[in-house]
């Protein structure tokens, strides 16, 4: 198998017995693969689960590289390992990251890094469960979830040096507009055509980006339910952190998939400030709720440069990149004018009622 079909391969599945050649390499010690689990989606980063015995001692290691073409996720995978290597041992729960191989045989020279596994689960039981019971379980997640959020955004971001690794706004009046030009840049590099109904979003939201955020902080980028392994009720390991960035905590909270709809949004966010020590402005938060719409329009379109050229030939891309992103870009559209917090209260609305 050349290097070209061992990456289209990946998307599928990789040869549990190369996992075990692999790893044995590089712990320098006998290796029997049990079981190689692909986690779904996949569509920024490929996750394996790999049960193993490692030197004699069971071991769960868990396996991330990027899809072939790219994904919806252009931000590199060094950087999402250097947001593990430097989070790990402080107050924030993430498995240890073990290593970073930038050309590996395994899959056919697409970076990877390797972590131990957390046993967990990203799904809560009794979330789901109407009446007392679930309203319970609700509200113990939801202020988990603030309160994560707020240990995560008072860290020393500088003195952990995440100033090295991550883009820093410089001050807490131009995170929303440096977000707006990273994504800006990297949709203008990266889609596949020209799309000037995105050029006059872009414009739009960018003229309307708050300039009073709370302190520049450690944002996760992507958070909420499903997002984070939970044990026992509480939150044992952050996961995912392939979209992590400096700026205002407002985004984490806009892109929190779910969680202000646990309980009273106000009784979390309230929750959350008390922990954090500063307050979310809601107007900044009804900005960031509108930014994601269109993010997701840039990233989902990002997936599809791979779709086209060949390099990865999964539906999912073509239908996210198509019909979700280009979905989500007319919603986007028709907001375009409006007072910013009408817009996103607008949008909570639809994404709610799921009329759109």
């Amino acid at each position: 198998m050349d290097e070209r079909e061992r990456r289209r391969a990946i998307t599928v599945a990789i040869d549990p017995a190369d996992v075990g050649r692999y790893l044995a390499d590089r712990l320098d010690a006998p290796v029997t693969v049990e079981s190689v689990t692909r986690t779904y989606p996949g569509m920024s980063r490929l996750t394996y689960i790999v049960r193993a015995t490692v030197g004699g001692e069971a071991r769960g290691l868990v396996v991330r590289c990027d899809p072939p073409g790219g994904g919806i996720v252009p931000l590199p995978l060094r950087r999402e390992f250097d947001v593990y290597a430097r989070l790990y041992g402080t107050a924030v729960p993430v498995a240890e990251p073990l290593w970073f191989d930038e050309s590996p045989w395994l899959t056919g020279g697409l970076p990877l890094m390797v972590r131990e596994m957390v046993e967990g689960s990203a799904a809560v039981p009794g979330l789901t469960d109407p009446g007392p019971d679930g309203d319970t379980v609700r509200r113990r997640v939801a202020l988990a979830q603030a309160g994560m959020l707020a240990t995560l955004h008072t860290l020393d971001w500088r003195a952990l040096g995440f100033g090295d690794i991550l883009d820093d706004p410089g001050s807490p009046a131009h995170s929303a507009t440096a977000e707006v030009d990273l994504w800006w840049d990297i949709a203008q590099r990266m889609h596949v055509e020209a799309d000037p109904q995105l050029r006059r979003i872009i414009h739009w939201i960018r003229s309307e980006a708050p300039t009073d955020a709370p302190p520049v902080s450690l944002l996760k980028g992507n958070n909420g339910i499903d997002e984070e392994l939970w044990r026992d009720g509480r939150i044992v390991a952050m996961v995912d952190f392939e979209l992590a960035a400096l700026g205002d905590p407002a985004s984490d909270w806009a892109f929190s998939q779910g969680i202000l709809t646990l309980i009273d949004p106000d009784e979390t966010l309230a929750a959350y400030e008390r922990a954090a020590g500063f307050v979310i402005p809601r107007r900044n938060l009804a900005w960031y709720q509108v930014w994601t719409l269109v993010k997701v329009v840039v990233t989902g379109r990002c997936g599809l440069v791979g779709f086209v050229n060949g390099r990865d030939p999964r539906p999912s891309l073509a239908a996210f990149g198509l019909g979700m992103s280009t979905r989500c870009a007319h919603i986007a559209a028709q907001l375009v004018g409006l007072d910013i917090e009408v817009a996103a209260a607008m949008l909570t609305g639809r994404v709610l009622k799921k009329e759109d």
